[in-house]
């Protein structure tokens, strides 16, 4: 595993967790940069390991990260775990088990607050990232045994 200051753009990273810090805005961003840097999992240059901030942001808010205009889930945050779920195989699990825990909340939100209208579609956005993740491995293993 990569630490911040063994992997190239330790800077990057710095200003990621810089952002996770702060209020909501400076966290949509830093989720922002990540889900646009963490690319796919053949990326040449080591990245520093950055699910301790995603999950530091998903925390602060039960794992639901809603948007501020509606108050729905902000499909950037499922893109950002799948993005880093794909970066590297090892990583894939936290992935799974990340967006497991966005479900949860979704459902946990949806028997607490009648007024929640938009869980099927929140739901259906984490489950297309699952679907995503899983697509990743698969691809990952025919690449590597066709390389073998």
């Amino acid at each position: 595993m990569t630490g911040p200051g063994e992997a190239k753009f330790s800077e990057l990273f710095d200003v990621i967790s810089d952002y996770a810090r702060r209020g909501y805005d400076h966290q949509d961003k830093a989720l922002q940069i990540i889900a646009g840097t963490y690319v796919f999992m053949f990326e040449k240059e080591e990245m520093p390991d950055v699910r301790p901030v995603v999950d530091g942001i998903l925390e602060q808010y039960d794992y639901v990260f809603t948007t501020l205009e509606r108050g729905n889930l902000d499909p950037l945050s499922v893109d950002a775990v799948v993005r880093v779920a794909l970066y590297k195989e090892e990583y894939m699990e936290w992935g799974i088990n990340r967006l497991g825990r966005i479900l949860e909340s979704l459902h946990r939100r949806s028997r607490a607050d009648e007024s929640y209208a938009d869980y099927v579609e929140d739901s259906a956005v984490v489950i297309r990232g699952l679907e995503s993740i899983v697509a990743g491995s698969a691809l990952e293993e025919i690449v590597e045994g066709n390389g073998a």
